[in-house]
């Protein structure tokens, strides 16, 4: 198999850590979206938690 360049694998690194934390923060986060007392923006800040996450996580392992 051909090594990955090192452009490509900060991003493969985010994905992968990005799907880890979505598989483990599921449940939890799928009780607090549809939950019927929660305002409608919850949803959004749940996305907004996972793109802050994958730019953040993308920002420090792309300045190596």
């Amino acid at each position: 198999m051909a090594e990955l360049s090192s452009e490509h694998r900060p991003t493969e690194i985010t994905i992968i850590v990005v799907l880890i934390a979505l598989i483990l923060l599921l449940p939890p986060l799928l009780h607090l979206w549809t939950a019927q007392d929660n305002a409608w923006f919850t949803p959004y800040l749940v996305w907004l938690g996972v793109i802050l996450l994958s730019f953040l996580l993308q920002k420090k392992l792309g300045n190596r």
